[in-house]
């Protein structure tokens, strides 16, 4: 995106939210500002699929706005009638269609809500992590109410791919678990809300070059969004309240976790 923001004179990147979903139907009446929006503060995203069709819509997105992408099957979308080796196959020939596919994902496991059988979430989440080792691609993992299932399958299958569990809402004892994995952690919205001062003492543990930061767009808005569809450059929320938990100044922050996450995702210099 570098070469865009050259020839607008706006501000080159400096801020990595890495999972936004703005390819979303919740953006289809002004994504073209939304863009805008995030460009104009310097923040760039990681646009991430969940099934076929978005996963496509987040590569047309990241090869339009000169952007990134990844591209997996949610647990909520595991079952289908159609086979899942079959919707995998697909999802491959996506992320070797374009080197802007930047990790496999999201995939995971949600009990929250069971949209899918567990046996159908977990055959997904193995392929998925199949697909991501035989390419050599980070995985970003979902995980609700499952949180030690996450564990015990990638404990079974391998973890020797970079790990992001996003949208990250457990404590201390699992984040220790996800670090030795050689995880990352990527906080979003739910940081800013104050019941979740938990959030704020698992933040104080984490090693810096392990944290990541996103907004999970149009979901999860943070706290003075409460209410209202999220976008990237909510972001900026997110950046201080970091900032204020560690006690650093939000542009060290902002430095930091973009840093993170061009090393997680491999971005080169010369891709933006």
């Amino acid at each position: 995106m570098v070469a865009e923001y050259r020839e607008t004179g706006r501000p080159a990147p400096a801020v990595f939210d890495t999972h936004a979903h703005v390819s979303a139907r919740a953006f289809d009446k002004d994504r073209h500002e939304v863009l805008g929006r995030a460009r104009d503060l310097g923040i760039v995203f990681l646009e991430v699929g969940f099934n076929e069709d978005s996963s496509r819509k987040a590569l047309a997105l990241a090869e339009e706005a000169g952007g990134f992408c990844a591209v997996g099957i949610h647990p909520h979308d595991a079952m289908a009638d159609e086979s899942l080796e079959a919707r995998w196959q697909y999802i491959e020939t996506l992320a070797l269609q374009s080197p802007r596919v930047k990790a496999i994902g999201e995939i995971g496991l949600d009990y929250y809500r069971e949209l899918s059988p567990k046996k159908a979430q977990a055959d997904a989440f193995v392929m998925g992590l199949d697909l991501a080792r035989r390419h050599r691609l980070p995985a970003i993992i979902h995980q609700r109410q499952c949180s030690w299932d996450v564990v015990s399958i990638l404990e079974k299958h391998g973890c020797d791919i970079p790990l992001v569990f996003h949208c990250f809402s457990e404590g201390i004892d699992y984040a220790r678990k996800c670090l030795d994995l050689g995880g990352y952690i990527g906080l979003g919205g739910p940081l800013t809300y104050p019941r979740n001062g938990y959030l704020r003492d698992m933040l104080k543990f984490l090693p810096p070059d392990r944290l990541l930061v996103e907004t999970d767009c149009p979901w999860l808005p943070p706290q003075s969004k409460r209410g209202k569809r999220n976008e990237p450059a909510y972001i900026m929320e997110v950046i201080q309240a970091i900032a204020g938990v560690l006690g650093r100044p939000p542009a060290e922050i902002m430095k930091l976790t973009f840093d993170n996450g061009v090393r997680v995702f491999a971005i080169g210099e010369g891709e933006w």
